[in-house]
């Protein structure tokens, strides 16, 4: 298999075409559901139900990619006033908190996960297991730590190196750092 038959089939990829399908479940039964209103005055039942459940999973599936692509929100304040070592450093650092945070969420969410399997929760109106939805999104979580270690090691891997004096110094922020003309 080629790589980029393989990089189509990556685990985010995949989540991400999932998370895609739910939201045209979602949309489409709100479209008949709104026409059955409309028409026969008879809603379907479970609609609301429904659209939590694909709204869950269009937002944890999706979650995967936005790393892998690096598309979260992000505010560049400090950008441009540090070394490119120190904006490495932060932005790894940025990498390290958000991989710690992700690591928090799946390992908490396990408990919840085997609760809901036990007890066999599932939707009022809809019988969908909790489980489910809570497994969905677990795998989204285990997913995104693993993009986000990739990213991690790669930016230790591409992390600036310097070999001049010239290079630790900041940039001077006057042409001629104060000197007389």
């Amino acid at each position: 298999m080629s790589p980029g038959k393989l990089r189509r089939l990556a685990p985010a990829r995949l989540l991400t075409i999932a998370g895609a399908l739910a939201l045209a479940v979602m949309m489409l039964w709100t479209m008949v559901d709104i026409g059955a209103r409309l028409a026969f005055n008879k809603p379907l039942h479970g609609t609301l139900d429904l659209v939590e459940v694909t709204l869950v999973l269009v937002a944890f599936l999706a979650l995967p990619e936005c790393f892998r692509r690096d598309e979260q929100i992000k505010v560049d304040l400090f950008d441009t006033m540090v070394r490119p070592r120190t904006l490495a450093a932060m932005r790894l650092a940025g990498e390290i908190a958000t991989l710690a945070f992700l690591v928090l969420l799946a390992a908490t969410l396990i408990q919840p996960l085997a609760d809901a399997y036990r007890f066999g929760d599932q939707k009022p109106d809809l019988p969908v297991p909790i489980y489910l939805l809570l497994l969905a999104i677990e795998l989204a979580l285990v997913v995104s730590v693993f993009v986000v270690l990739g990213r991690a090691i790669g930016q230790v891997r591409a992390f600036p190196r310097t070999t001049d004096a010239a290079a630790s110094h900041p940039p001077a922020l006057h042409g001629n750092n104060g000197a007389a003309s």
